[in-house]
């Protein structure tokens, strides 16, 4: 098992060195992706379907890929052409939720590297924490939030691994390198060498495209939860853990190994519990796939 040193309080050092990575990134824009204008749009109390329309048609792919969901065999479609009706069909939280993973898919494809060998396997990993804290949202207590903006936190909670697997392949390769040899955890490693880990990077960038708060917070502390009084970092925490179970790990134990103690308790959550909603995460992971390959 991998060690891991105490998580360093939020310092002013930390996130310099976090707004420096994200400067010098070419993988990351200034302004949000059109999935990222959607999110923000459709949590207005109020909206207009045409420029939710608008949105969607700004993305060639994404109106594509949502017009083929429609009229899938799994959703009968009847030959929906129009996005107006597709959206009415769909509705907008699950186009939502189709171009936020599209984007991150997007965004994943990126050179393999000692720091990320796989990099469709982070894309899965963060579509599985989606769709984990999404289900667990259903049966815990204390997290407020609402289902969509839990799903999108857990699809989002890694982005910061794309800023620094993007950074100078010297310095990405050195992380890989402590990993292996010092046995830390990727978030210690990328302290060492970057002053900041992909938490703090993550939090950033969706500060910077203007995203809720609450979801940068727990972006930023999805590794150091205590820092959330909202325990939505909590959920995304579990979620992380609950994902890596579906990526070659050795099951369960190794997800319970990874766990923050008393982090399913500030939740009322349970190992049993987790591992009964497995199966309808894997089954919506397949339905996601569809979509996006």
């Amino acid at each position: 098992m991998k060690s891991s040193i105490k998580h360093p309080l939020p310092s002013a050092e930390r996130q310099a060195a976090a707004e420096q990575m994200i400067d010098e990134a070419e993988c990351i824009s200034a302004s949000p992706p059109v999935a990222f204008q959607i999110f923000n749009l459709i949590r207005q109390p109020e909206y207009s379907t045409d420029t939710l329309v608008h949105l969607v048609h700004l993305d060639p792919e994404l109106t594509a890929q949502i017009l083929r969901l429609v009229n899938s065999v799994q959703l009968r479609g009847n030959g929906v052409a129009s996005m107006e009706e597709a959206i009415m069909r769909l509705g907008a939280a699950q186009v939502t939720n189709a171009a936020l993973s599209l984007t991150v898919g997007r965004l994943v494809v990126m050179p393999r590297t000692g720091y990320c060998p796989d990099p469709e396997a982070l894309w899965r990993h963060s579509v599985g924490c989606a769709l984990a804290c999404r289900y667990l949202r259903g049966i815990c207590i204390g997290v407020q939030a609402d289902p969509d903006l839990v799903f999108t936190v857990g699809l989002l909670h890694d982005i910061g691994k794309i800023v620094i697997n993007n950074a100078s392949p010297e310095a990405v390769e050195v992380i890989a390198e402590i990993m292996h040899e010092e046995e830390l955890d990727a978030s210690d490693a990328e302290l060492a060498v970057f002053g900041a880990d992909h938490a703090e990077i993550g939090g950033l960038v969706l500060e910077r495209w203007n995203l809720p708060a609450e979801l940068t917070t727990a972006v930023r502390f999805h590794h150091a939860p205590e820092f959330d009084l909202s325990d939505l970092a909590t959920l995304v925490h579990i979620g992380n853990c609950c994902a890596k179970v579906n990526a070659g790990s050795r099951g369960w134990d190794d997800f319970h190994a990874a766990l923050l103690p008393h982090a399913l308790e500030r939740v009322g959550l349970s190992r049993e519990t987790v591992e009964e909603c497995w199966g309808d995460v894997l089954q919506s992971m397949h339905e996601i796939e569809r979509f996006v390959c």
